[in-house]
């Protein structure tokens, strides 16, 4: 029989998991008063649990003593999945070895519910996007060709499309500018989830282009699972 005691924590742990949840979708820091309407949890309840965070060193909150945010721990939490997961092991160097050949920005991302979460960026300029960064899966190359991989029963349409044609192609925004991508995904032994996009500034390219970039991917995520030489001539 369940106690009172086990109720109450767990009670207060799924309390705990939605404030880090809430904190890691939010862009900003956000005061307590904020947090305890979001939640609905009693603002006397939510001082207790951000000072207990902040101890352990999951939240920080800033100068003013009023606005609050993931701490190191997160962070540490993050980069621990990361390093343990399989896929991001093997397919880390596919993604590096990408970005160096076609010059361009590469992306491995998970399908997650409905959104696709970012595990490695690497830009083609400027600092790479933090993993654990989402989009909606629908509005992404990286979400649509893993769902038309999922969506076996579907024998027309776009998820047809997309399988037999081996990517998916999508115009997208990403930091509010404009490109295109071409996203693969990854073996179903190593990743199920997982795919590989690249993208490019402009408008949609030929299908030329595209099967072309699609055709680096492939190469380049069978060199690095067979041990084979790099790819070559396929820049753009």
């Amino acid at each position: 029989m369940t106690t009172g005691g086990t109720t109450a924590r767990v009670k207060s742990a799924d309390r705990t998991l939605e404030l880090l949840e809430l904190l890691a979708g939010s862009p900003d820091r956000r005061t307590p008063a904020e947090l305890a309407r979001d939640l609905a949890i009693p603002k006397s309840s939510m001082h207790g649990l951000l000072q207990t965070l902040v101890r352990r060193g999951w939240l920080e909150v800033d100068s003013s003593g009023s606005r609050y945010g993931l701490g190191l721990q997160a962070l540490r939490a993050g980069g621990a999945y990361l390093r343990a997961d399989r896929a991001v092991r093997r397919l880390t160097p596919v993604v590096e070895r990408l970005h160096q050949e076609l010059d361009a920005t590469v992306r491995l991302g998970r399908l997650v519910g409905e959104q696709v979460v970012c595990l490695v960026s690497r830009e083609r300029h400027g600092p790479a996007t933090g993993p654990g960064r989402h989009t909606p899966a629908r509005d992404t190359a990286l979400g649509a060709v893993v769902l038309a991989r999922r969506e076996v029963t579907a024998a027309g349409g776009e998820w047809a499309r997309i399988r037999a044609q081996g990517y998916a192609l999508a115009r997208e925004e990403i930091d509010g500018v404009a490109a295109w991508c071409v996203a693969v995904a990854a073996p179903a032994r190593l990743g199920p989830s997982d795919a590989i996009g690249v993208s490019f500034s402009g408008e949609l390219p030929p299908s030329a282009r595209a099967d072309a970039v699609a055709g680096a991917i492939v190469a380049a995520v069978t060199a690095e699972l067979t041990g084979r030489s790099g790819i070559s001539g396929h820049r753009h």
